[in-house]
């Protein structure tokens, strides 16, 4: 970030939690200034003690202390941590977001409390980025859409080097809009781990994806999805449509998640039904007008946009059903689809 030129115009802050393990382990603000010594040189502009990151009202005072101090025509939130998109495995409890060495703690997605946050900011932001692993989720999305005109995210595992935020920062000096700006932003991510890019000088192959979406239209994607999934339900056992989920690129542990337009276009390659293609293609047809850029490296074609839970054994359904049902995203009724598809009888 220090590395980067950035606009007298422009406030970069960063608020950081050491490892508890650190030689300086209290939370403290930095004021980004321009220098390229590999050592952190810019100011300390507040010292926290110890905070727990993984309490959402920390990432909420963050914020609105920012708004405060800093206030701004435009305002953007990056989020730099571990993630697992809308769940955590029970092996691996640092694997969520925001997650706090100390107390061991982390800021859940389905509990909704990584929503609480947004809702204690106080206003909409411009642009959120999360540069954490499987965040770029459907279900994650659909919590946090209606507190940010973008999200930028991956649905797929985010390398150790994360964002290349030199790139990223000077792109602030001279983009003219947020849509514009987010549209780089995922250009840059991607072409940063090309061999020999910033992120990747030892010309290694990554299997990266990057989206952008534009939430101002994305009600309408959940509404079709909704439909969808109420008018389509009995047909999700059938054969063609395991072909269509067989033939999707699975994501995380344990590959319960596929890029949601490598699925519906598979699903309309399968299907000869008029009617069932007409309704799969009006949700690609949204999906194409919210994801304002979606790219992928290394990863088969139709992945890029966004993940959406679907498992294809009953008991990874049924072990994480209950949490699923808290999420936003279950007023879908995507639930509905995924039963029929595993065939569990309702209770």
């Amino acid at each position: 970030m220090e590395e980067a030129n950035i606009s007298s115009s422009v406030n970069v802050i960063v608020q950081l939690d050491p490892n508890q393990q650190s030689s300086d382990p209290q939370a403290r603000r930095y004021k980004i200034h321009h220098n390229n010594n590999p050592e952190i040189t810019s100011p300390v502009i507040e010292y926290l003690g110890e905070i727990d990151s993984g309490d959402y009202r920390s990432l909420a005072d963050f914020v609105n202390w920012g708004v405060r101090k800093y206030p701004a025509n435009r305002f953007a939130l990056v989020i730099w941590s571990h993630g697992n998109g809308w769940t955590r495995e029970n092996e691996d409890t640092s694997r969520w977001i925001c997650s706090d060495s100390h107390s061991m703690s982390q800021i859940g997605v389905a509990d909704g409390d990584f929503k609480r946050a947004f809702q204690l900011f106080p206003h909409k932001l411009d642009i959120l980025i999360m540069d954490a692993c499987f965040m770029q989720t459907i279900e994650v999305i659909t919590e946090v859409y209606q507190f940010n005109d973008y999200i930028i995210a991956s649905g797929n595992s985010v390398p150790y080097e994360g964002f290349p935020y030199k790139d990223v920062l000077e792109l602030w000096n001279t983009s003219s809009s947020p849509y514009v700006l987010s549209q780089f932003i995922v250009e840059e991510y991607i072409a940063s781990y090309l061999p020999g890019g910033s992120q990747n000088p030892y010309d290694s192959e990554f299997r990266i994806m990057c989206s952008a979406v534009h939430t101002n239209q994305y009600s309408s994607l959940l509404t079709l999805i909704k439909e969808f999934s109420q008018k389509w339900q009995h047909i999700a056992s059938q054969d063609f449509v395991r072909t269509a989920r067989e033939n999707s690129y699975a994501f995380n542990y344990p590959q319960s998640d596929v890029d949601i337009r490598d699925f519906f276009t598979n699903l309309s390659e399968q299907t000869d039904d008029q009617e069932l293609k007409k309704d799969v293609n009006r949700i690609l047809d949204s999906l194409n007008s919210i994801f304002i850029a979606e790219l992928s490296l290394n990863l088969p074609p139709n992945t890029g946009t966004a993940t959406i839970w679907f498992p294809v054994h009953d008991y990874n359904y049924t072990g994480s059903i209950d949490l699923y049902s808290e999420l936003d995203f279950a007023q879908t009724d995507w639930t509905l689809f995924l039963k029929s598809f595993l065939e569990i009888e309702s209770q």
